[in-house]
């Protein structure tokens, strides 16, 4: 299927969710109001679709998962058997771990209200270090000890710290915010979260202050593409034109697609182009399960995917 690098393997940290995805409605619910939509499904997401969707582009990935006896996790753990995923990692508890998302998709926008199981961050210093990866990729802002001892490991094996944003009411104003910036390699939010860290409503404003303090910074723009600063670099890509059923797990395809590039060498110009790709392949299906197999990219833009042919 794949000539990739079995040493360019990927670490995925975070937690999973389910999400619940009602699309298809007329409008947006009002207080009080009930409405009907014409589309629902149950779907693995969080970063279990950062998992799979480096698996479905051909890249070695473990995930640091927390799962647990009910329900939820049981629909992980069979969607990862169905995709046929590496669970070496998963740490499966014998009691409920409850996360679950109920995702409402409408006119190009979602919106969530979540649940997630009060449970001790999993510790994954001796993951990273008996795994030896040469990325790890976190799925939300973390800061603290707990990105202190995760940095510090990835460290020492030599490994690519790529962190994600996730929906997050902190600034810049906050030290530990930008320490932990200035702690990975790659950081990646979206337009709206780069706006709300930076405090700047101009985007590449927003990108130029991020980039003062992380080496790679890649901004999600949705339907407008994305925009990427590395050293005194910067390049921008345009999103494809595609039918939208749900931009639920876009995100995190994109991750994917960039992580991928990077890892196989590819410049941050076609990193970023690979990364809009999958994440405009992946909003034709909903809840992240649409994200795109390494022969749909190929399909598209085989230069953007050499290790497709070896």
């Amino acid at each position: 299927m794949s000539a990739f690098p079995a040493d360019r393997s990927v670490l995925v940290v975070g937690d999973y969710f389910v999400d619940l995805v009602f699309a298809g409605l007329p409008r947006w619910p009002q207080p009080g109001e009930e409405v009907f939509g014409s589309q629902t499904s149950s779907l693995a997401g969080g970063a279990f679709t950062h998992q799979r969707a480096l698996h479905r582009l051909g890249v070695p990935t473990q995930w640091a998962a927390q799962l647990g006896s009910d329900p939820y996790s049981r629909l992980v753990l069979d969607t990862a058997q169905t995709e046929e995923l590496d669970t070496a990692s998963y740490l499966v508890h014998a009691r409920a771990v409850r996360n679950v998302s109920v995702a409402i998709s409408h006119a190009g926008e979602r919106g969530f209200v979540s649940f997630k199981e009060p449970l001790a961050p999993r510790e994954v210093a001796d993951i990273i270090v008996a795994q030896r990866p040469a990325y790890v990729l976190i799925a939300e802002l973390l800061s603290g000890r707990r990105l202190d001892a995760l940095v510090s490991a990835a460290r020492q094996v030599g490994a690519t710290v790529f962190m994600d944003c996730q929906h997050t009411e902190a600034t810049l104003d906050d030290p530990a915010i930008t320490n932990a910036l200035q702690a990975v390699d790659v950081f990646a939010p979206n337009a709206a979260e780069a706006r709300r860290l930076t405090r700047c409503d101009d985007l590449d404003d927003a990108l130029s202050r991020l980039a003062g303090l992380t080496p790679t910074v890649v901004i999600k723009n949705g339907s407008r593409g994305a925009l990427a600063a590395a050293s005194a670099r910067r390049e921008a890509t345009t999103a494809p034109p595609v039918d939208v059923a749900d931009t639920i797990g876009a995100g995190d395809c994109f991750d994917a697609g960039f992580v991928a590039g990077h890892l196989f060498g590819l410049d941050l110009a076609n990193s970023l182009a690979l990364a809009t790709l999958c994440g405009a392949l992946s909003v034709t299906g909903h809840g992240g399960a649409a994200a795109p197999t390494l022969a749909q990219v190929a399909e598209h833009a085989p230069g953007l995917v050499p290790w497709a042919t070896g």
